[in-house]
């Protein structure tokens, strides 16, 4: 069954003007404890009772269709020594896994997600960390393949 965006959600998505923005929001897991939370903005977010630093992110997930991407890749841009540092470290002998999730700014529920990922294949240099994601039930879940337009989501354009 297809997830349902909530009201908000769906004001927001088609209205000509508004002030909610649709977010990606990550947490990084290591040996399952919670050690990085991060927001694709530009302004940190209190989600939950938990703060999430406004860091900019790429989550590339596959799409319904058979030739979707085989790999789903994280990338983070790799501004903070400490972020490099806690994953460099964490890659060598630890499980790292993440969960990725798509939240409305102004509301405190998940849109999506939260979507859960091992992260492998990391890698690190001066202006990006990044790694797959593996999920060994990934082919169990489905991804939209719609195209956004202006004439169907006027709110999505200015």
């Amino acid at each position: 069954m297809p997830n349902q965006l909530s009201l908000e959600a769906t004001k927001a998505a088609t209205a000509s003007e508004t002030d909610a923005v649709f977010l990606t929001i990550l947490t990084i897991f290591v040996d399952d404890v919670e050690t990085l939370n991060f927001v694709n903005d530009k302004q940190n977010l209190v989600f939950g009772n938990k703060t999430f630093y406004a860091v900019g992110f790429t989550a590339v997930l596959p799409d319904q269709s058979s030739d979707g991407p085989n790999v789903c890749k994280l990338e983070i841009d790799n501004v903070d020594l400490s972020v490099y540092k806690t994953i460099k470290t964490a890659a060598v002998n630890h499980k790292i896994t993440c969960d990725i999730g798509v939240v409305l700014s102004d509301q405190n529920v998940y849109e999506q997600g939260p979507l859960h990922f091992v992260l492998r294949n990391i890698k690190a240099d001066k202006s990006v960390i990044s790694g797959e994601l593996h999920d060994l039930y990934m082919h169990d879940r489905k991804f939209t393949t719609i195209t956004y337009s202006p004439e169907d989501f006027p709110g999505m354009f200015y």
